[in-house]
């Protein structure tokens, strides 16, 4: 499988981003720091995997600005087909949609060969973060890491063999005492202990246990007594509380029994007559106000008059105020237009006097051609007479400049050709040079130092030789130092002192006999005593060479022949530029004669168009602007015609209005004939709504007379009925006047109020009575009932402290049965026996499941130890030798231990732990791309590189880059990315790889480009 590109929709602060064309060999993914690289490998793990849950640590990118959540991703499959991978906002891990280049649908899962997002991380995805964890990786554990990257690429059966250890451990040790078996064993034999305990104490317990329990029997009786007798308070109690209500009850009936049958009054009857007699007072009011109206309605109609020959002339006023506006229109536009006639008048004289055709009539200038073809000439000559200008100024421009160049350069050709030597001084300095006998002691020289260099150079490597020997005897020596006195201790713990003696002393020897060997050598000293000779004859010679004088008249002839060879150097430059100074001033004269001739043939045309126009007399620099006024100056003509002819139209719709108003007002006497139009019509307007208003006036005025002698009519009749309602009132109370019906209404209503109030004393009672769960039977005084409760409450204290006098003794006797438990029961203690038992059992089987698992994963380990590494270590191996440049040959498994070793070109076995952190690197990146290429036999998937190589110094960077490339060439796509420009360029020279780097991020969205 290659990535060939993704669409990011929104995922963290990348929206709407499109990366095209991925390489199938290297893809460099370029930014800053924070630019979004960690958020696109993110992205990639998440469209094939799914989106994180909310409850996992991985973060889950949501978009930033509301950007639909996912993104698609283009991928090539091992077969050719192309796949469409989408995965947006939906379940817990996205709504996946996986559609080939036919739109049909295909399995995710058949895709990925069933490879999970670990597994994936595993193999073909590791960044900075893997790299430098190795830091912090106990040295000690360092091989069994990279043991168990070379398996799955990651340290999980590493991680979990160590915990299936741990819980193991942390269940049973044997001879242990802090795990949890080993405790519950402890604590069954003290458990067992304890329960042979009980077994003595069990006959005196049952005997106390008889005689606590008879004590709880009398305790029961007198706790009865004491229920029987707080009920019978209890009951005196309430009946003290209920029989002051049942004196109240008793005393209110007497009352209301004292008032007689006084129930004859009508219902609300006090309210009901207050309403009549306010109804009556108020239509008697009411009366009396629509008599005074009547009278003055009926004067002010009197005093109104209406002109009815005035209203005849409505229709007529009507259409002449509809062709208001259209007079008023009129008008105004008659003054706009005189305005604009005058406007137009002022201006057609101007634009003539400007143009110098005062003589011209209207019909000679819209006679003039000023078509599109005629202004497009014009244009055109335009044109042509201002590019002339441009190259005539250039022309001028170039010709003074070319005339200062040539005139400086034949400066510059005399000044040099004075500086120049003659032929027989310069062959005297060149004799004099080859006289001189400097050559021989410079050869001399130069030889020497040659020698020297490789004397330095010998003396170097020899230098790394004995230091190497060194090193190796340092080694060598205190292995064997430390093996003589492990053996000799060995001795001595076997009491056989002499030998670990004389073990010692042999040691200690041969110790000093190494140590003593370690002197530099023959060839060190031959050629330290060489590099001595050749530099005192060096030292020397540069004595000789400098002190005879010879060197510094060398150096002055050899001055003044470099110096007249540079002078004929420049000569020879300075004529060669010369010639092209002449070369382009006669450039410059030949373009001065063709411009003239095509000056001369726009002269001709321009008079030929002139003519047409009839603008000969206006300068080139004009001629446009006189051309447009031309064209302004005919519209405005044609526009003075029209316009001529809207003022006639006008004209007369005024001329016909104001006829029709004055045949309209010639009978109205009180009118001015002589006003204007507008304000006769508005005054004709005014009395019309005058007269309207009168007549409106007077049918108002007839209306309301009526409507007001109706009202007078019906208030009469309502006061009538409120007398009677209130006479009537008087028959059902049984009394003649209003004060004997108050009185009787009072009477009723306190009657009323002694009902309510016994009516709301018998519910109290009823509600005591229930509340106290009693039914009243008898009425006693209040004095009988107190002393009852004094009674029963001092028979209730006789009982208590008779109960109290039993707890006591019973208290005693448990006592005693809590010391002989001491702290328990024997039923307890075989319980907890039980239980502990219980508990055992189950530590038992979680030991037993933590071994099973132990034991399938060694198995699996093995099985992969077996299968898979060997095709790993062979791989990494070739990786390995050549990202350290051949120093390390191999990569080897330890038969014994889950760890890894390697192999130095000179034969040296190292352990992980011994080598460089930046060797470590390289070892593992070996063992995770042979991973990932055993994996790949399978199914291939692009290996994803966050910024892998930051430590290596650069030869180890140019030799994994490499690395990359030769995998690359083989099929592999790489998706790396970094931050580093170096990098990013190195990457970049290989011609199948793409460098896509990112742009500012912008304010909505953000796309990217390739470099």
């Amino acid at each position: 499988m290659k990535i060939k590109a993704l669409h990011i929709y929104g995922f963290g602060k990348l929206e709407n981003v499109k990366v095209d064309d991925f390489s199938p060999a290297i893809q460099v993914v370029y930014g800053e720091n924070e630019a979004g690289k960690s958020t696109i490998m993110a992205f990639i793990h998440a469209v094939l995997f799914g989106f994180p849950a909310k409850n996992q640590q991985d973060l889950r990118y949501l978009p930033k600005k509301g950007y639909k959540y996912g993104g698609k991703l283009i991928i090539e499959t091992k077969d050719q087909r192309t796949i469409s991978i989408e995965r947006v906002a939906g379940k817990s891990s996205g709504h996946v949609t996986v559609l080939d280049d036919r739109g049909n649908h295909c399995s995710l899962d058949d895709i990925m060969g069933g490879l999970d997002k670990t597994m994936y991380k595993g193999i073909f995805s590791f960044n900075i973060m893997d790299l430098q964890n190795l830091n912090l990786i106990d040295a000690d554990q360092l091989g069994g890491y990279l043991f168990s990257s070379g398996l799955i690429g990651s340290d999980q059966l590493q991680k979990l063999s160590n915990e299936l250890n741990k819980e193991q451990e942390d269940l049973f040790k044997p001879n242990g005492r802090k795990p949890e078996i080993n405790k519950l064993l402890n604590r069954l034999k003290e458990e067992e202990k304890s329960v042979q305990l009980w077994k003595t104490k069990i006959e005196e317990y049952e005997q106390l246990q008889t005689e606590a329990a008879n004590y709880d029997d009398l305790l029961k009786d007198y706790q009865l007594k004491k229920v029987e007798k707080t009920n019978e308070i209890k009951f005196v109690e309430a009946m003290l509380a209920i029989q002051p209500l049942v004196n109240q009850a008793e005393l209110l009936r007497y009352q209301i029994k004292e008032f007689g049958d006084i129930d004859t009054i009508p219902v609300d009857g006090l309210a009901r007559l207050e309403k009549w007699q306010n109804e009556a007072v108020f239509y008697l009011t009411k009366l009396d106000k629509l008599s005074k109206d009547i009278v003055e309605r009926k004067r002010d109609l009197e005093e109104l008059q209406v002109d009815r020959g005035l209203l005849q002339k409505e229709e007529a006023w009507k259409d002449l105020s509809s062709k208001r506006s259209t007079y008023e229109q009129a008008k105004s536009q008659l003054e706009l237009l005189s305005a604009e006639k005058e406007r137009l008048d002022s201006q057609i004289a101007d634009w003539k006097n400007e143009l110098d055709w005062s003589g011209f009539q209207d019909t000679a200038i819209t006679g003039v051609n000023t078509s599109l073809a005629s202004k497009a000439i014009l244009k055109e000559l335009i044109k042509k007479h201002h590019e002339l200008s441009i190259q005539k100024q250039r022309l001028d421009d170039q010709f003074q400049v070319t005339k200062d160049e040539l005139e400086l350069q034949e400066e510059r050709v005399a000044s040099l050709e004075k500086e120049l030597l003659p032929e027989d001084e310069v062959t005297r300095l060149k004799k004099a040079v080859t006289e001189q006998g400097k050559d021989g002691l410079e050869k001399e020289m130069h030889v020497t130092e040659q020698l020297l260099s490789q004397i330095n150079r010998q003396l170097k490597g020899q230098e790394n030789i004995i230091h190497s020997k060194k090193k190796k005897k340092r080694i060598s020596v205190t292995a064997s130092l430390l093996f003589g006195i492990t053996a000799a201790i060995t001795l001595v713990l076997f009491n056989q002192y002499l030998l670990a003696l004389l073990l010692f002393l042999l040691v200690g020897v041969l110790t000093f006999i190494s140590t003593k060997q370690g002197e530099p050598d023959l060839l060190w000293k031959e050629l330290n005593k060489e590099k001595e000779e050749h530099q005192s004859k060096l030292e020397k010679l540069m004595e000789r060479f400098y002190a005879t004088g010879v060197f510094e008249k060398m150096e002055a002839n050899q001055q003044a022949l470099a110096k007249e060879e540079q002078v004929k150097h420049l000569l020879q430059k300075e004529r060669l530029l010369l010639s092209q100074n002449e070369r382009a001033y006669q450039k410059i004269i030949l373009q001065f004669e063709e411009w003239e001739k095509d000056k001369f043939l726009f002269e001709e045309n321009w008079k030929k168009w002139a003519h047409t126009t009839k603008l000969v007399h206006i300068a080139h620099s004009f001629m446009e602007e006189a051309f447009e006024k031309v064209i302004i100056l005919k519209g405005a003509i044609v526009d003075r015609k029209a316009l001529t002819e809207r003022m006639k139209h006008y004209e007369q719709v005024v001329k016909e209005f104001d006829q029709h108003v004055s045949e309209m007002v010639e009978d109205l006497k009180w009118v001015d004939k002589y006003a204007p139009a507008l304000e006769i019509i508005s005054q004709v307007g005014k009395e019309l709504n005058e007269q309207h208003n009168k007549r409106l006036r007077s049918i108002n005025l007839q209306e309301t007379i009526s409507e007001l002698e109706e009202e007078k009519a019906t208030f009469t009749v309502h006061i009538k009925d409120a007398q009677k309602q209130i006479e009537l009132l008087f028959e059902q109370a049984g009394v003649s006047d209003e004060d004997a019906f108050r009185l009787k209404n009072h009477q009723h209503s306190e009657k009323k109020e002694l009902d309510r109030e016994c009516s709301l004393v018998v519910s109290q009672l009823k509600q005591l009575e229930n509340a106290y769960d009693i039914t009243l039977e008898e009425s006693k005084p209040m004095d009988s009932w107190i002393t009852s409760k004094d009674k029963l409450e001092s028979e209730l204290r006789a009982l208590n402290d008779h109960q109290q006098q039993l707890l006591e003794k019973r208290t005693a006797v448990y006592e005693t049965i809590r010391n002989l438990e001491e702290g328990g029961t024997y039923s307890e203690a075989v319980q907890q026996l039980e239980l502990s038992k219980s508990a055992l059992q189950l530590h038992a089987r979680k030991w037993a499941v933590y071994a099973t698992a132990k034991h399938l994963l060694t198995q699996t380990m093995d099985y992969y130890r077996t299968v898979k590494l060997p095709k790993v270590l062979e791989q990494a191996t070739e990786h390995f030798a050549f990202l350290t440049d051949g120093n390390y040959i191999g990569i080897h498994d330890t038969q014994h231990e889950r760890k890894i070793i390697v192999e130095h070109k000179d034969g040296s076995i190292f352990e992980p732990k011994e080598l460089s952190q930046a060797t470590i690197e390289q070892l593992y990146i070996s063992i995770r791309f042979a991973l990932a290429q055993v994996w790949s036999e399978e199914q291939t998937f692009p290996f994803i590189m966050d910024d892998s190589f930051v430590n290596f110094d650069q030869k180890r960077a140019d030799l994994a880059i490499a690395l990359m490339n030769r995998l690359a060439r083989n099929g592999n796509q790489f998706i790396f990315f970094t931050c580093h420009q170096q990098t990013k360029e190195k990457i970049s020279k290989e011609v199948s790889n793409s460098v896509f780097s990112f742009t500012d991020i912008p304010a909505v969205g953000m796309y990217s480009t390739y470099d």
